[in-house]
Order: C-alpha cells, then sequence, then structure tokens
C-alpha cells in the first residue's frame, strides 16, 4: 500500500506512515471515553420494590409504583448496557411484595369482618 500524504510504499498493515508520521486508514478510531449507559428506570424500579416490602401496608401502593418502574425499565433495558438486572430483580421483587401485602389485606380484612 502507498501512503496517502507521502506517496511512499508502505507495510499493508501499518496504522502510521513510518516516512511521514501520517494516521493510514487502517487506523481505527477508538472512542475518547467508553460510553456506559445506565437503566435509571430499573433502578428506580428495584430500589422501590425493594422499599415495598415495608412500605406496603399503605394500600400496596409502594409495590405498584415500584413493579410499573421494573416494567418500565425492562421495556427500555436494548436501550442500556449497565443495570438491567436490576430491573428484573425490581420486577420480581415488586410481584413478591404485592402477593404479600395483599394477602396481608385479606387476612387483615377477614379478621375485621368476622369480629
Amino acid at each position: 500500500m502507498y501512503c496517502k500524504n507521502c506517496g511512499k510504499e508502505i507495510d499493508d498493515n501499518a496504522i502510521i506512515c513510518p516516512n511521514c508520521g501520517v494516521a493510514t486508514d487502517n487506523m481505527i478510531q477508538k472512542p475518547i471515553a467508553d460510553e456506559k449507559r445506565v437503566n435509571g428506570v430499573g433502578i428506580a424500579g428495584f430500589v422501590m420494590s425493594l422499599l415495598s416490602i415495608w412500605l406496603g401496608v399503605y394500600f400496596c401502593i409502594a409495590s405498584i409504583i415500584g413493579l410499573v418502574l421494573s416494567i418500565a425499565g425492562m421495556a427500555v433495558r436494548k436501550k442500556y448496557n449497565s443495570c438491567n438486572g436490576l430491573a428484573i430483580a425490581g420486577l420480581v421483587l415488586g410481584i413478591v411484595s404485592l402477593i404479600l401485602w395483599g394477602l396481608v389485606w385479606l387476612i387483615v380484612g377477614a379478621a375485621i369482618l368476622s369480629v
């Protein structure tokens, strides 16, 4: 191959021309910084689902919010390359806490009605 700047013959695998120092077409431009995209909605869904285990007493609102955020995090997970596992964990925790607090409210309601 020939250098596009000085025209001298160089090795076909050369990245820089040894004669003039100009980069060849073999030089691959690497990004300056690896952009790490974080799934913030997935993180929020996980945190809310985790909190819902304690806050579910309040009409399961925290469980429902955590579940919705986790579902949204799962829906956009292809855009992000980090923290997608937290969206899955939030989804599982949201379902478990919703079932847990639903059962608690059913038991409490049955106890109140039987009195």
